[in-house]
């Protein structure tokens, strides 16, 4: 989501917020949880799919990462973890 689209739904989620939690109007309250909906779906991630044909003797290795750590400290480390792996 890019450009004006973001603009907008980002600026129906704060009016929404605003108008809706803090001065009870249930009509804003509603657009903004719709517009909150919006971003989210926007945001997500396909999932990666890789399509190859395998030679005689070929093989493959699958892993799962997980999703990303969200903490600063979480992502400091398992970017370190991914170094010291990758120098051993």
């Amino acid at each position: 989501m890019k450009g004006l689209a973001d603009r907008l739904t980002r600026a129906a989620v704060r009016r929404g917020l605003r108008n809706g939690l803090l001065a009870g109007d249930g009509k804003w309250l509603a657009l903004g949880a719709v517009a909150w909906l919006v971003r989210f779906l926007a945001k997500r991630q396909e999932p990666e799919t890789v399509r190859e044909t395998l030679g005689v003797g070929e093989t493959i290795t699958v892993t799962n990462l997980g999703p990303p750590p969200r903490r600063r400290q979480a992502r400091r480390q398992r970017r370190a973890d991914r170094a010291a792996a990758e120098t051993a």
